[in-house]
């Protein structure tokens, strides 16, 4: 057995106790802290390994006897004997270089370090007395080498941080900067994606927004109607034009004008002038304003209460604002719903012929020959949700526990049948109790209907003589359905929609008007049979007798 290789495996195991030095010295005693071994058990296992060591020497014969040190030589104070022939060992500071003979092999240090201590250093000396190297084998020297075991105390209770010279813990990767997400990395990550999906929600919000503003600009859609007195000075660019369009409520987005206008090189055909523009306006009617000097020609025209959509379409196509069958498409192929919130009202019936029909409110309006269809339609509806679409007039359907579309159907049957304010009020209260009464009058039985179906739905059929149309027919016809129409009949003015939500308090059930206007009123079938006989006249308007026109 190599007692040196021995002792130092068994050494390398152990801690030594440097508290008891300090006790000896009187040195003040650091604040508790948690130690990194069992000094007991250390004690008790060095004290083992050092009499086992000592027992394997003692058994080893002597090179030199002679020179051994007189056994009852005494030891200082606190120091542990050496065995004869020993390595003198370092330990704390504290160094003994006992006297051994020649030749002999030295002994290990009976101090050792754990293998596992941070900053203990072991250092073994090769340099023999008299600085001869260790190379140097005379039997004249014994070898000066030392086995030291230096301690860092600090160390052995505090163990260094990754990065800061040691090695990382649990097979790290020491100074590298990697994350495994496991200390907030993670959450870092999410939270930075979170951020670019915030920031790319929110450019394609702007970029839909400004689309959608660039298009009714464009077009002139959905904008205030009003005049405006514009001077387009000489030698300006696009932007600048396109500034000063805004500037004055033309137009609300200039970059989209210049562009517009760019793509289709019309900057060097415009002429300086002053000219009066429209706010409702396209980009394309602006630029024909600019380039012709004079631009198209605006056209006012009143359409009258009452007017039917046909009535209507036909007079746009007269001036030459519209083609009445262009209008006609245009209504059939576009839902307007999500821009006027009324238009909602509108139930989907197949028998409906016109479903607008009854929400071109009467009115003058302004219009510009080849005039697109849209600023057409965006007229009238943005003129019936300003005169009918209003709180009050709503809270007063509401009252009546009727729909607008109901409100607006019996006042475009109320607008036929009478001219003036207070018969239309009579006549309203006529058929609202006819409404309220549907066991003994389940029918209207307006004339006017069947006018409506003779005069504004089978001309414009292809064959109107086919019976796949009699349900739309039926439907019209007040002669023949119960309550109110499919659908409004006219276009009504004002005095007969609040006509229609505020009738008048009568216990009348029958009416008729003769040639010159004048209206007859009746409780009972035989009063109104008397009035159509002082009427001299089977009736121009007005109810039919009982049965009459089944």
């Amino acid at each position: 057995m190599n007692n040196q290789n021995e002792f130092e495996d068994l050494i390398r195991k152990f801690k030594l106790d440097d508290d008891s030095n300090a006790e000896q010295t009187g040195s003040p005693q650091e604040p508790q802290r948690r130690p990194a071994f069992n000094y007991e058990d250390d004690q008790r296992r060095y004290d083992q390994a050092r009499s086992h060591a000592a027992a394997a020497t003692a058994q080893r014969p002597a090179a030199q006897p002679a020179a051994r040190p007189a056994a009852s030589q005494a030891a200082p104070a606190g120091y542990h004997a050496q065995r004869p022939g020993t390595r003198p060992a370092t330990v704390s500071g504290h160094t003994q270089r006992p006297t051994q003979p020649l030749g002999a092999r030295p002994a290990p240090s009976s101090h050792g370090q754990h293998p596992a201590q941070p900053g203990a250093r072991i250092q073994h000396s090769g340099t023999q007395p008299g600085g001869q190297p260790p190379g140097d084998r005379r039997p004249a020297r014994g070898r000066d080498g030392a086995f030291r075991v230096n301690i860092n105390d600090k160390a052995a209770y505090e163990p260094q941080p990754v990065g800061a010279g040691g090695d990382p813990p649990h097979g790290g990767h020491g100074g590298d900067d990697y994350d495994d997400g496991s200390s907030g990395g993670g959450a870092g990550r999410w939270f930075k994606a979170l951020v670019v999906l915030l920031i790319a929600l929110g450019v394609s919000v702007f970029l839909a927004m400004f689309a959608l503003q660039s298009a009714s600009d464009l077009f002139g859609l959905n904008k205030p109607e009003g005049e405006v007195t514009f001077e387009l000075p000489e030698n300006l660019s696009l932007s600048e034009i396109a500034a000063l369009l805004k500037e004055d409520g033309v137009i609300t987005q200039p970059l989209t004008f210049q562009l517009y206008a760019g793509l289709k090189n019309d900057a060097e055909d415009l002429l300086p002038g002053t000219y009066t523009l429209n706010t409702n306006m396209g980009y394309d009617e602006i630029l024909t304003v600019f380039r012709t000097g004079t631009g198209p020609q605006e056209l006012t025209l009143i359409f009258y209460e009452g007017m039917t959509l046909s009535d209507i379409a036909k007079k746009l196509e007269q001036y030459n604002v519209c083609g009445e069958q262009e209008l006609y498409d245009y209504l059939g192929s576009n839902d307007f719903s999500d821009r006027y919130e009324f238009l909602k009202d509108i139930p989907d019936d197949p028998n409906r012929y016109r479903r607008y029909e009854g929400y071109f409110f009467p009115d003058t309006y302004n219009f510009y020959e080849d005039e697109d269809p849209s600023i057409i339609v965006q007229k009238f509806f943005n003129r019936f949700e300003e005169m009918v679409y209003t709180d009050e007039l709503r809270a007063q359907m509401a009252s009546q526990n009727m729909t607008l579309d109901q409100a607006v159907t019996l006042a475009s049957i109320i607008q036929k049948e009478a001219a003036q304010t207070a018969d239309m009020k009579m006549v309203s209260s006529i058929f609202h109790k006819r409404l309220d009464n549907p066991d003994a009058f389940p029918r209207l039985e307006s004339d006017v209907t069947i006018m409506y179906v003779e005069d504004d739905i089978k001309p414009y059929l292809d064959d109107a003589a086919n019976p796949d149309y009699q349900p739309m027919y039926d439907a019209y016809n007040t002669y023949v359905c119960t309550g109110l129409p499919v659908g409004p009949i006219s276009n009504p003015g004002m005095d007969a929609i609040k006509a229609a939500i505020y009738p008048e308090d009568t216990e009348y059930y029958f009416f008729l008007a003769d040639r010159e206007g004048k209206f007859y009123y009746a409780a009972t079938a035989e009063e109104h049979a008397a009035n159509i006989e002082a009427a001299g006249i089977e009736g121009v308007h007005g109810i039919a007798m009982p049965n009459e026109g089944e």
